[in-house]
């Protein structure tokens, strides 16, 4: 904006998006919170510029100034999301404790503490000033970032030893900066593109641009505000790809923030895709925040965190001879015959999917209706497996002790079903969201095409009164020895599958 020379240095041009459907343009403006607010005067100037300079015909012109906040609990969040994104080998061996950040007039130093050899392999990789650098790219202030030495600290793996990088294939996503929690926390800063998503998919994120956002109210008819006035939002989300309809739910206490959204905020997402009322995919979110788009890192390969080169053996062919004792020579519907279909379960310390860990996986994998691997192993986890998990599983501490880690799990995992479709009793509603939020810890992302045998049961003639798998196995004169065990469990999964798509 060389037509007002040096009047407005501190403003940083983050986006331009102009929407032909909608018929506007938005210019989204950053500056730094060390600068003082914009007046309507200088912001109506600025606008009345660009409408001049650009003289868009058929759009309308809208500017948003944003200002960049610099906040402790946000550079921690950027810092954290950094470190596991780019240098996830440094995450495992630093924690939120291990950084300080202090905030002054000029700049911002981070201190981040770590053992002499995490300080060296941080200096040799100039890892400090890459760190610096995408910080000020996101707050608009200078930031130092300094390793500093720390005896507290042991190093369990050979820094010096594992290569820096592991690629890995994954759904296209892009960055973006989380500006405001608005309902709920916690979101990964990391959307995958509206087009890509094509069926009803589970702990979706996504994020765009709001256009027709609407409060309504609806009478519930049942629960414990039976006959009440209860409120929900609906808008259209767009970003660069395509667009999708949104629903939010919202309790009384919600409200007011959701009341502050207007059309044309960029907001990340997380929820569910589902076929709406309007027989289209329609997100359900249960999460949402005010963000900023970021420059997009589309083809990228991304960094995964290595483990020790240790090998377990937890994929195995499955033999003639057990073949035998299983579904041979049936002829199977289209989805079976035609595809490669991996059935899984899993055990797990809980049921909170944000909170509790997988303690072991089993799996199957059928191949044109033939079962010829299997999958199985236990995970060791990071905390102790409550009692309350061990009574149901009767998986205890010792059994998991020399098991493998759940980043290696994953990968293994990953590869044994890629390009299969995922199947699973209740799979939908607990092991798939389990899975996703572990994969998308460990790096890998899993979008693959889902089957539920519960909704399979649903459809099918089978008369019974409950549909938990020890109910449907004997309704189908399928054995289930030794229930709640992932490998058991996944086992007659799989023949329930088969079972009810035979011809």
């Amino acid at each position: 904006m060389t037509k007002f020379e040096d009047k407005y240095p501190f403003l940083f041009l983050k986006s331009v998006v102009a929407s032909k459907k909608e018929g506007e343009c938005v210019f989204t403006f950053f500056y730094p919170a060390s600068c003082k607010n914009l007046s309507d005067a200088e912001k109506n100037e600025i606008i009345a510029w660009i409408k001049d300079y650009f003289k868009f015909e058929g759009f309308s012109i809208k500017v948003k100034f944003l200002k960049a906040y610099i906040e402790e609990k946000l550079i921690r969040k950027c810092l954290e999301d950094l470190i596991k994104t780019k240098f996830k080998l440094l995450s495992a061996y630093i924690t939120q404790e291990d950084i300080t950040v202090e905030i002054t007039n000029l700049d911002v130093k981070v201190t981040i503490k770590g053992t002499d050899r995490i300080v060296n392999y941080a200096m040799e990789n100039k890892i400090q000033s890459q760190l610096a650098a995408e910080l000020k790219e996101n707050f608009l202030t200078e930031f130092i970032v300094v390793f500093s030495a720390t005896e507290e600290k042991g190093d369990e793996v050979d820094l010096e030893s594992v290569p820096l990088e592991s690629s890995y294939r994954t759904t296209a996503r892009y960055n973006v900066e989380v500006i405001k929690d608005i309902v709920g926390s916690g979101i990964t800063p990391k959307p995958e593109f509206l087009s890509g998503i094509k069926s009803p998919k589970n702990a979706v994120i996504v994020a765009g641009f709001v256009s027709n956002f609407a409060r309504k109210e609806y009478l519930a008819r049942k629960g414990k505000h039976i006959g009440e006035n209860r409120t929900y939002y609906t808008f259209t989300l767009n970003d660069d790809n395509g667009k999708m309809e949104c629903v939010f739910f919202s309790a009384r206490s919600n409200e007011k923030r959701l009341d502050g959204i207007e059309d044309c905020m960029y907001l990340l997402l997380h929820g569910d895709v589902r076929v709406g009322v309007n027989r289209k995919l329609t997100l359900y979110a249960d999460k949402i925040a005010l963000a900023t788009r970021c420059e997009s890192e589309e083809g990228q390969e991304v960094k995964v965190k290595p483990v020790k080169k240790q090998e377990w053996d937890i994929v195995e062919n499955i033999t003639s001879t057990e073949q035998s004792n299983m579904f041979t020579n049936k002829r199977y519907t289209d989805k079976i015959a035609e595809n490669t279909i991996v059935v899984f379960d899993l055990e797990t310390t809980g049921l909170d999917i944000q909170n509790d860990e997988i303690i072991e996986l089993g799996a199957v994998k059928i191949v044109k209706g033939d079962i010829v691997e299997r999958f199985n192993t236990f995970v060791k986890p990071e905390n102790p497996i409550p009692e309350s998990a061990s009574s149901v599983n009767h998986i205890t501490d010792d059994m998991v002790a020399d098991a493998p880690p759940i980043e290696y799990v994953i990968e293994k995992f990953y590869e044994f079903c890629d390009g299969a479709i995922l199947c699973g009793h209740n799979v939908i509603g607990f092991d798939i969201k389990f899975l996703q939020r572990f994969g998308e810890m460990c790096g890998y992302i899993f979008d693959n095409e889902l089957i539920d045998t519960m909704n399979e049961v649903r459809n099918s003639n089978l008369k019974i009164s409950r549909l938990n798998l020890g109910t449907v196995t004997r309704a189908l004169g399928i054995d289930l020895t030794g229930a709640h065990r992932a490998w058991n469990d996944a086992f007659a999964t799989a023949k329930v599958l088969l079972k009810l798509n035979e011809l």
